[in-house]
């Protein structure tokens, strides 16, 4: 028997031998090494779209964790719905790490403040303060003060999806208006009180025969407590000194003739 032909014999048992002993290398690595050592990877799977519930449980199942991450308004994505996720789906990781998941917050929205009663410019900051944009003004007539707010479009208390306007209508005051006590103002102090009203200053008479200071309001028509309509006029008659009367220059003749009479 040659070496060739002893060689063939033993190459099967040369092959299961080495067979043999790579199965015993993997079986001892696996029991005799911790599980930790062992490469243990998977692909995140895609939860973008999902409820944050089923997100949660979709992860879990696949061997990762996941964990409530930012949460962003959105106008159309209801609430708690995955917008994105982190790692992102379909990548190669280690079971176990963290997966964080942006949330949607659902529509943004704001309650309309109660802006009645105030003026026009606490109105603006109630309704920007709010979050809203503030929108166009109306004037109306309303029993309440002249540039009081009446109301807001939307009305105070409701729910608004952000961004929106808030309108608001102004009071030019009520339909008739009782005519004020004017007498013993000024002029300017009597044009005040009636624009304030939203009264208008008619014609203005003079009396000169007044010993009340310059400019003081006498007699006014129609008289106080009268009900006039809203914009309409109050007429004054006011006092006036005259002008004190022009004394002509004494003629004291030519200039020589009253040195004469001095020297005389």
């Amino acid at each position: 028997m040659n070496g060739r032909t002893l060689g063939r014999r033993a190459f099967p048992f040369i092959l299961v031998s080495v067979f043999g002993f790579l199965l015993a290398y993997v079986l001892l690595f696996i029991f005799a090494f911790p599980s930790e050592v062992l490469p243990d990877n998977g692909r995140i799977p895609t939860v973008v779209g999902l409820p944050f519930d089923a997100a949660m449980a979709a992860l879990e199942k696949a061997g990762f964790h996941g964990m409530r991450g930012e949460t962003r308004y959105h106008r159309t994505v209801a609430k708690d719905v995955i917008l994105q996720q982190d790692p992102p789906a379909g990548s190669l990781q280690k079971r176990g790490v963290d997966v964080t998941l942006a949330v949607s917050g659902g529509q943004r929205s704001a309650t309309v403040p109660d802006v009645a009663g105030l003026s026009q410019q606490q109105a603006r900051l109630a309704i920007e303060n709010a979050g809203f944009q503030f929108g166009l003004t109306t004037q109306r007539t309303s029993d309440l003060p002249r540039g009081a707010v009446i109301e807001s479009d939307p009305a105070a208390g409701q729910a608004v999806p952000l961004p929106a306007s808030v309108t608001i209508a102004i009071s030019e005051g009520p339909a008739t208006l009782q005519v004020p006590d004017l007498t013993g103002r000024t002029i300017a102090d009597a044009r005040s009180t009636l624009e304030q009203l939203g009264l208008h200053l008619g014609s203005i008479s003079r009396d000169t025969s007044s010993f009340q200071p310059e400019n003081t309001v006498l007699s006014q028509s129609p008289a106080a407590g009268q009900a006039v309509g809203a914009g309409g006029s109050v007429s004054l008659r006011v006092s006036r000194f005259p002008s004190p009367p022009t004394i002509p220059p004494i003629d004291t003749g030519p200039p020589g003739l009253m040195q004469g009479i001095q020297t005389r």
